[in-house]
């Protein structure tokens, strides 16, 4: 594992930036091609838990950080981690299962995609984890991995908003 906090929270950022640049390159989508466009929402999203995976495997390897409470900050930072992933298998679940001839319920199954990325990108769970001890949050500011990471989250493409579906009024 890295032996100074600079080398650790180096480690967790490399770890991350493929995680993001993953998820910020959604696909587009087309209601007038429901099939097409949910089998791409399906590739994207195990392309982004494998990228996940990865990420988990690469964090753990990292081990504590060698600060006090080191133990349950990377605890707190594979939990993180450990969240996305989970959020993804749920969107991923849930584009599998939407009917793609019902406009209302595609759209929907998207918008909760687009909430997920959305999340991972303004939420920034890892880096709020890594800046509460002030000697990580120093060696994330000094780090040119987790200024990618930044700039990856901030430059990068979320779905776009799924456009207004006509309103169905509810049958009885």
């Amino acid at each position: 594992p890295p032996a100074t906090p600079q080398a650790w929270t180096d480690a967790v950022c490399v770890a991350l930036v493929p995680v993001v640049a993953r998820l910020t390159a959604a696909p587009g989508f087309d209601l007038g091609a429901p099939d097409a466009t949910r089998q791409a929402y399906l590739t994207y999203l195990d392309e982004g838990l494998a990228a996940t995976d990865r990420a988990r495997t690469e964090i753990a390897a990292a081990g504590p950080a060698p600060v006090p409470d080191g133990d349950v900050i990377a605890e707190q930072v594979r939990g993180d981690v450990a969240d996305l992933r989970a959020d993804l298998a749920e969107a991923r679940d849930q584009v599998q299962r939407t009917d793609t001839g019902s406009a209302v319920a595609f759209g929907r199954a998207l918008v909760g995609v687009t909430r997920v990325v959305g999340a991972l990108l303004n939420g920034a769970e890892v880096a709020g984890t890594i800046n509460r001890d002030p000697t990580l949050a120093a060696a994330y500011a000094a780090s040119p991995s987790c200024a990618q990471l930044q700039r990856a989250g901030k430059s990068g493409t979320v779905p776009p908003s799924v456009p207004p579906v006509p309103a169905v009024p509810p049958t009885r």
